[in-house]
């Protein structure tokens, strides 16, 4: 009996692909060889048939077509029989074509490396010290690039060895440079034999360490390596291209030499600030892979760096119903824990900053004492280098390659084109570079990009033969020695040691509960005093040459993931933010350099619209155009630009939002219309735009909106993504202009958001798998209660009583302002979206809807002195890096501690409805 689920049909797949190499190719595979062949390619071959067959035995389950009186007989009929490729035969016809298109060359490339590996037995043996006996496993790892992958094999003495199909000179390269920072022992992990197209490696054994000593010496060596990685411009060494052995930490792939460099040179930049921005977000050690990756916990993911013992949370697909004809697939998250890269699997390498930034700095004087020597090393050997240059995610590209296995893609494999249409519009390089991707992508590959000196471009392999893609002209012996240079100046080098020192201490900040650690960890966390608020912020700018300013600063993404990264546009966590920070310190005082800073953002502003960047945004406030049209009427009203120059790009801006209503969700309020409607809402009687708008908005809303929809996606009690805020929304759109339907959408999601109330403003938060709560602004008691504070300003309670039949509105606004005042829900954090400044907000708004109470005063007071205390953590903790942005970040900390000294200011939050 086959276990393994339609093994019959895995193998008929196989027998199909190796005889029609036989007879279209003329290709004969070694018969006692093909076992290992088999071994690699039935395991491709299943997990890209595995859910087309379930779907298969589903149909013909449900078709009545399997016999059996069991849901177990019916399971054994189908998948241990012929009768599952005769089923296949008949529900995907051309499976059999489309797997021997993607698995063809896999099946020929696995073959010719065994053949190599056989005929060089002795020679392998003797260069690598091994005893390559008789093969007793074959694996392969990592991805598919041109249809080829690296193959593991194991001997039957237990010595291992590594083919890797590209050429070895990345290795000679940095087994040299090694020499100039490692003892010999060390280097000898660099060492490679080619013998015909690719490399044999030797296999790094992990070893681990008991001895503390031995340990921090790992990651004294670590830093060491960091300071290489960093000169030589690499990229993506994440816990799976590092092993720990021993004292030494090995990186085992070396094929993104210069890549950093290389990757920087095939953008072109839209204005200097932005150039600046992203070279020094380029070619710092954070672009290495080898420092945390920022994460709050589950929630915000997962560090996948050198640096994690955690693990990285993933979503993954898991059996129901295993072995009956009634199996499916279901979704759980799981953690996925790796120790290879550790010295130690009991050991938090986070705690070892101290040791990395000392091995880091032993590099940096190795360095400066043979500087003259190793340039001329990197310069004269650069012509070795064949560097893979990343030009999209990976992380892409194996998302799509996993669709491609859906059965609606196998049924019809020309919707699979189709989707393949979306990487050219997200495309920022040219068609050589789609059509290079499509390719690849159509065999299963992961597609990459190389370049060689010699070639003078960056290319592409298809079957082995190298197609150009982009001329790279510019990356030459001099331009090398420039970046060089530029990496090794004292400031830039001290800038990525506090880099190193950030990194890891927001970690430790974010990965534990901070009250919960011990003082000996505290230690590593408050290593030094930092700059906070706008003071950290006009610290981070980046300056353009052509009046134009950027930021490299901690931001959450699109994902809700903090990251280290360029800022965006958006108000939430982007530039339009900071600008309205910087509005409320001109307020303030009209300091000189408040002013320059908001003229610079209107500059880089303007440039950016007239190059085209904002024609696929949004509408909304926070994420999108309308955010960035507050802005622009804020700055107007203070005359802080020319008064034609900005009514130019507020009309522009204008046009952008009625041109993309339809790009933008009719579900959300943070990122969707939401969050516009009660903005032009509040303004829409002195605003003639406001009231135009509103108009369009709501004939998309009606016509698109959904309420099943609604229940399934955004069943959440909250403001940000959830029923308060949409019926926030629908309110205004009601008093703007009455319609039936909108009455009775606002009924359901009252009757919905009642649903997850549990007691005294405590809601259910949905997005745990068990049932939690929180007093955030975006999904918590804050935000859903600023919303009420929206309903009485507009006296929305009394005019849709019958609707959502809140009894007392006022009442419960104060019960609330109560339980602020109590300190009921403060917390270690700061920032506007998940801490402390939110209440401050909710209680100025308060006492200018509602009515004074002279507690607030002294309340506001003692949040602010705590927030000053703490270093006004935006994450829960003292020591961690800040975000810069606005609604998890410092900029929205001094917008609201100047809002409460300046009543003028409106409340972001409430979307300056207040």
């Amino acid at each position: 009996m086959h276990k393994k689920f339609c093994g019959l049909y895995i193998e008929y797949i196989f027998e199909y692909i190796i005889e029609t190499l036989k007879e279209k190719e003329d290709y004969l595979f070694d018969s006692e060889k093909i076992k290992y062949v088999k071994e690699i390619i039935e395991k491709e071959i299943f997990q890209r048939v595995f859910k087309s067959l379930l779907y298969c035995m589903n149909v013909e389950r449900l078709d009545g077509n399997l016999s059996g009186n069991t849901p177990e007989e019916r399971y054994e009929m189908f998948s241990n029989t012929r009768y599952c490729i005769e089923a296949m035969g008949k529900n995907f016809p051309t499976m059999r074509n489309q797997i021997y298109d993607e698995m063809a060359h896999k099946c020929v490339y696995v073959m010719e490396v065994i053949r190599e590996l056989e005929n060089n037995k002795n020679k392998i043996g003797r260069h690598f010290g091994i005893n390559p006996g008789e093969i007793v496993q074959v694996q392969n790892s990592g991805d598919w690039h041109d249809s080829e992958c690296v193959l593991i094999f194991t001997f039957q003495s237990q010595d291992k060895i590594v083919y890797k199909p590209t050429r070895g000179e990345n290795l000679q390269f940095m087994k040299g440079f090694m020499d100039y920072f490692f003892e010999p022992e060390y280097a000898e992990q660099y060492i490679g034999l080619c013998i015909r197209k690719g490399t044999w490696v030797k296999f790094v054994k992990h070893i681990e360490l008991t001895n503390s000593r031995n340990v921090e010496r790992f990651y004294y060596n670590y830093g060491k390596v960091l300071f290489v990685a960093y000169i030589l411009g690499m990229n993506d060494i994440h816990y799976e291209n590092l092993i720990a052995c021993g004292e030494y930490p090995v990186i085992t792939d070396v094929e993104t030499i210069f890549s950093s460099y290389l990757f920087f040179d095939t953008h072109t930049f839209l204005y200097d600030a932005q150039y600046k921005a992203v070279k020094e977000l380029l070619y710092g050690t954070m672009a290495t892979g080898m420092l945390p990756i920022f994460s709050m916990t589950d929630y915000f993911g997962g560090d996948v760096s050198c640096l994690s013992n955690k693990g990285i949370q993933l979503i993954v697909e898991k059996i129901k119903n295993e072995y009956r004809d009634d199996m499916y697939i279901c979704t759980a998250p799981e953690m996925i824990v790796e120790y290879k890269h550790l010295p130690n699997h009991t050991i938090d390498p986070l705690m070892y900053g101290k040791q990395i930034v000392q091995g880091f700095e032993e590099a940096e004087n190795n360095f400066g004492e043979k500087k003259v020597e190793i340039i001329n090393y990197i310069l004269n050997n650069m012509g070795k280098v064949e560097s893979r240059i990343i030009l999209n995610m990976t992380k892409g590209y194996s998302k799509i390659v996993r669709i491609k296995s859906d059965p609606r893609y196998r049924h019809e494999p020309e919707l699979f084109g189709h989707l393949l249409t979306t990487l050219k519009r997200t495309n920022q390089f040219n068609p050589e570079v789609y059509e290079q991707e499509v390719t690849e992508l159509c065999r299963s590959n992961i597609p990459s990009f190389y370049w060689k000196m010699d070639m003078n471009c960056v290319y592409g392999l298809n079957l082995g033969q190298k197609k150009k893609i982009l001329d790279l002209p510019i990356f030459t012996k001099e331009r090398l020695s420039e970046i060089l240079e530029y990496q090794i100046n004292i400031q830039m080098l001290e800038k990525q040691k506090q880099l190193i020192y950030d990194a890891i201490v927001s970690n430790i900040a974010l990965g534990i509960e901070y009250e919960k650690l011990k003082i000996s960890v505290k230690q590593h966390v408050d290593i030094h005093v930092k700059k906070v608020l706008r003071r950290n912020i006009d610290q981070n700018c980046i300056v353009g040459s052509d009046g134009t300013i950027s930021w490299l600063g901690l931001m959450v993404n699109d994902k809700e993931q903090l990251e280290y990264a360029m800022l965006d546009w958006s108000l939430y966590s982007g530039i339009i933010g900071l600008g309205y920070m910087y509005i409320s310190e001109y307020d303030k005082e009209p300091d000189v350099l408040a002013k320059d800073m908001l003229q610079r953002i209107f500059c880089t502003l303007a440039k950016s619209y007239d190059l085209g960047v904002f024609k696929e945004y949004d509408i909304s406030y926070f994420c999108g155009l309308t955010g960035i049209y507050a802005f622009l009427k804020q700055i107007k009203d203070r005359n802080i630009i020319e008064p034609d120059i900005i009514e130019k790009y507020i009309k522009n801006i204008q046009e952008a939002i009625r041109n993309n209503i339809v790009k933008t969700s009719s579900y959300d309020t943070l990122a969707g219309i939401h969050s516009a409607v009660i903005y032009y809402f509040g303004c829409y009687e002195q605003d003639i735009f406001s009231r135009e708008i509103l108009s369009s908005i709501e004939e998309y809303f009606l016509n698109s909106f959904k309420i099943d929809d609604m229940k399934r996606n955004f069943n959440y009690a909250s403001f940000a993504h959830g029923y308060s805020g949409v019926m926030t929304s629908i309110m205004c759109m009601l008093q703007h202009k009455y319609d039936i339907k909108l009455e009775k959408i606002l009924c359901e999601l009252w009757k919905e958001e009642k649903e997850l109330y549990v007691e005294k403003f405590i809601w259910k938060d949905m997005r745990a798998h068990h049932i939690v709560h929180s007093h955030y602004w975006c999904h918590g008691s804050v935000g859903i209660m600023m919303a009420r504070l929206i309903w009485k300003k507009f006296g929305f309670d009394k005019k849709f009583a019958e609707d959502i039949e809140e009894e007392n509105l006022e009442e419960i606004l104060s019960k609330y302002k109560e339980e602020l005042l109590n300190k009921k829900f403060q917390s270690k954090n700061y920032s506007l979206c998940h801490g402390n400044f939110a209440l401050i907000d909710f209680l100025i708004s308060y006492r200018k809807i509602v009515g004074t109470d002279e507690r607030i005063d002294a309340y506001i007071e003692e949040i602010i002195e705590s927030g000053q205390e703490n270093g006004y953590s935006c994450v829960g903790a003292p020591g961690a890096i800040n975000s810069i942005g606005f609604m998890v970040g410092e900029a929205g900390i001094q917008y609201t501690e100047n809002r409460s000294e300046n009543s003028k200011l409106h409340s972001v939050l409430m979307l300056e409805t207040v």
